[in-house]
């Protein structure tokens, strides 16, 4: 990908262990090229992923299901070229939407098949999109789906050090005398997935460097760390999973390449109005019942659709009304229409 068209710079071996990473028990031609045009255009913005599949696949000699969408293309069961399509949700209840229940639309299909890999492999990635766009929810939902595994957060900010981060190692791992040296475990389960959210908040010195990233590259690269004792501490069964804003957005700072490098990347963006309604329908239903009951008109499918299209429609007219060119803070997201609804 040339500059401007990949989300976060990357070398190029760090492209390729992009595309690499999903081309693992692949099986036949058709996996091949879906394999591949999810993982080499896992950093690439959008526009210019649909050109690289509508490439892959007339190399491959293969046609788009859904020559509108490049991108709504994966593998059926019996090994065809096929589109995404929706998954119907379970008749949910109200309480069931402080869960945060995940609602498969195709674009959330895509990305779960784009990050289970790297969860199988248990390399370190990056998700990176706009804020709002679901990226902590999709990251909270295949955590969720794994075994033997604990999740330690760290909500990063424009202070966060090093020392933060050994602080969350020292709560949630134990340390381990082997015949290679000291090594860090996971306590409570057999493996640890290490989220850091918002990792490129914390503000570089004036060279340019940020000590957690320097550190994270360590513990990346090399897999330990030197403690306070200059003793070397080896890291085993724990992953390191990140989610950032683009650095283009206020307050958020470009991450080392050398760093990204070491990393499977992938980049994630709002979903389309036509996908939202899918969600905000499934997400309105249980509380217009709860609301109205079962009685007309708040049974209907067809009218709790109707009130989904109603409030994307002021959704989508708020931005042009309120400009971010005015105020800075003038930033609507999906997560509002969540907030919205609930």
């Amino acid at each position: 990908g040339g500059a401007g068209r990949v989300a976060v710079p990357q070398s190029r071996l760090g492209l390729v262990q992009n595309g690499l990473s999903h081309l693992v028990s692949v099986q036949s031609k058709e996996e091949f090229l879906c394999a591949l045009v999810r993982g080499l255009g896992s950093n690439l913005l959008l526009e210019s992923r649909a050109l690289l599949a509508k490439a892959v696949m007339d190399w491959g000699g293969e046609r788009l299901p859904d020559p509108r969408d490049p991108l709504n293309v994966c593998c059926s069961s019996g090994g065809a070229l096929t589109t995404y399509t929706p998954e119907a949700a379970a008749d949910l209840a109200v309480a069931d939407l402080y869960q945060e229940p995940m609602i498969k639309t195709p674009d959330v299909q895509r990305m779960l098949d784009a990050v289970q890999p790297w969860l199988e492999q248990r390399v370190p990635f990056v998700l990176v999109g706009p804020e709002g766009c679901g990226k902590s929810n999709l990251l909270r939902h295949c955590f969720k789906t794994l075994k033997s595994t604990s999740v330690a957060s760290l909500h990063c900010n424009a202070q966060t050090l090093p020392a933060d981060l050994l602080l969350k190692l020292g709560q949630t791992c134990m340390t381990m005398n082997t015949n290679t040296g000291r090594v860090y475990r996971p306590r409570e389960s057999e493996h640890l997935i290490l989220f850091l959210k918002d990792l490129n908040l914390p503000k570089p010195d004036k060279w340019g460097t940020s000590s957690l990233i320097a550190f994270l590259q360590q513990l990346v690269v090399y897999r330990g760390f030197y403690d306070h004792n200059l003793e070397w501490v080896g890291l085993e069964n724990v992953q390191l999973v990140a989610a950032i804003n683009p650095s283009s957005t206020l307050g958020r700072h470009p991450l080392n390449p050398r760093f990204t490098s070491a990393l499977r990347v992938l980049y994630v963006d709002c979903s389309p109005p036509e996908q939202l309604q899918i969600v905000y329908a499934a997400l309105l239903q249980p509380i217009v019942q709860l609301k109205g009951g079962r009685q007309p008109p708040f049974n209907d499918a067809r009218a709790v659709a109707k009130l989904a299209h109603t409030m994307l429609e002021i959704y989508t007219q708020l931005p042009k009304t309120f400009s971010v060119d005015d105020h800075s803070h003038y930033v609507f997201t999906p997560r509002h229409l969540t907030q919205w609804t609930l």
